[in-house]
């Protein structure tokens, strides 16, 4: 089972959307403010998600996979971070979804295959880029 965790830019109706296609085969997905209060800081949410190898955290924040302590904490917790490209941040809600839903499969066997590590979720049908 994976269980996605959709960090606090990203809209929580995508997780929600998500969740309800994803919960039939076991996984689950959620937006930040559905599990931690809405002020935590990112370092502090990644170290609440533990090192068991089954998170992945879906972001916007781009600027985040580039910040030493943010990057040191997914990478110690055993996170795998997909964030968005930025021409898929410009996307309406829907397509943002749908380009999500399209990678799913990709999603959930990086997370399989990788122990941790911070990807770019690219807009079309590429493949996805290490940051």
């Amino acid at each position: 089972m994976v269980k996605v965790l959709f960090d606090h830019n990203m809209p929580p109706a995508i997780a929600r959307a998500i969740h309800e296609l994803v919960r039939l085969d076991g996984h689950e997905a959620c937006a930040l403010r559905d599990r931690f209060d809405p002020s935590i800081s990112d370092v502090d949410y990644f170290d609440s998600l533990g090192s068991r190898g089954e998170w992945v955290v879906i972001s916007k924040d781009l600027k985040n996979s580039r910040k030493r302590a943010e990057r040191a904490a997914i990478l110690r917790n055993r996170l795998v971070a997909f964030y968005l490209s930025p021409a898929l941040q410009k996307k309406s809600i829907h397509q943002q979804t749908a380009s999500i839903l399209w990678h799913w499969e990709g999603i959930l066997q990086q997370r399989v295959i990788v122990d941790r590590g911070l990807f770019q979720l690219p807009e079309n049908k590429a493949r996805f880029r290490q940051l």
